[in-house]
């Protein structure tokens, strides 16, 4: 990615950065009971990242709202996106999911706050979510409409029917490489990392009023990019080390998961996830303002951590 879309791509993701550390939601009550669980909150949503999530989402509200100004309340609507994601590695990390000590170069939320806050921690920033999303339309910040929407899409995205449907299949398919194919790592992926990668790109777009067309282009565009994501993430815990990705590698070895790496090899996983990208950047091909979305696609398949 050359480097004023790098440079754009970090303004943004500060900006997101400033926002969540002044959510209102996120204050501190010292000597209150529950003092510990903010604190864990705080530290797991400050550890770092390249808050890609957000990032798609105020990138498409751009694309198509036109608008170059992103109001405040676009960046709180994108925050619960961060938000929820961050709740997942909390729990993903855990002893009894991949049992990962690091995360983003740092101990993870239940490494360093105990197993029952890191439980906890990640409890809370599910949740929070929705307060934020609701109390926008009660600060008539966004429609009640709109609110509903984003809701919908994000409760859709998480829950049983998307990202923790495909954590299940994650754990189900450790150990049993010999009934796990591409299809089902396909589906794995679309639902583990996929849902919430399209809706990020669905969440600029309903806050930028767009049509259908326009939706379903943001829908197929984070369907690419999700799975491109996906097999460059497979690759890289093979090839790569954890101080360039700040977080353990060779996981999914030692669970003896099939992975895109194993089923496609490491040359061709790497050409899958360019032609993924390269499609997902065409998607947006039509759109006048879509660079930085497209050139962000095809960056992904270049990714080294």
């Amino acid at each position: 990615m050359n480097k004023a879309f790098s440079e754009e791509i970090a303004l943004e993701a500060e900006k997101i950065n400033r926002c969540l550390e002044e959510c209102k939601f996120l204050e501190i009550a010292e000597n209150s009971p529950w003092e510990r669980v903010l604190e864990a909150e705080k530290y797991a949503l400050s550890a770092g990242g390249k808050r890609i999530r957000p990032v798609l989402a105020i990138e498409f509200y751009k694309l198509f709202s036109g608008e170059k100004n992103v109001p405040d309340y676009v960046y709180s609507a994108a925050c619960a996106l961060e938000m929820t994601h961050t709740f997942s590695l909390i729990h993903d990390d855990m002893p009894e999911m991949d049992d990962d000590d690091l995360r983003r170069g740092k101990p993870a939320t239940h490494v360093k706050f105990g197993a029952a806050i890191g439980l906890l921690s990640g409890d809370g920033l599910a949740i929070l979510p929705y307060e934020l999303l609701s109390s926008l339309a009660l600060d008539s910040k966004i429609s009640a409409e709109t609110a509903v929407k984003l809701i919908k899409i994000l409760s859709e995205s998480a829950g049983n029917r998307g990202m923790i449907a495909g954590q299940v299949l994650d754990l189900w398919s450790e150990e049993r490489s010999d009934g796990v194919d591409c299809a089902f790592l396909r589906k794995m992926s679309d639902l583990k990392t996929g849902r919430m990668l399209r809706a990020s790109c669905v969440f600029g777009a309903v806050l930028a009023g767009a049509d259908d067309e326009k939706l379903k282009s943001a829908e197929v565009y984070a369907e690419k990019v999700g799975l491109a994501f996906q097999i460059v993430d497979d690759v890289l815990d093979v090839t790569s080390t954890a101080e360039a990705l700040g977080k353990p590698i060779g996981s999914d070895s030692e669970r003896k998961k099939l992975t895109f790496a194993d089923a496609l090899g490491i040359d061709g996983a790497i050409k899958e996830a360019e032609k993924l990208s390269k499609e997902a950047s065409d998607e947006l091909e039509k759109y006048s303002g879509s660079e930085l979305l497209r050139e962000f696609a095809i960056s992904l398949a270049k990714r080294k951590k």
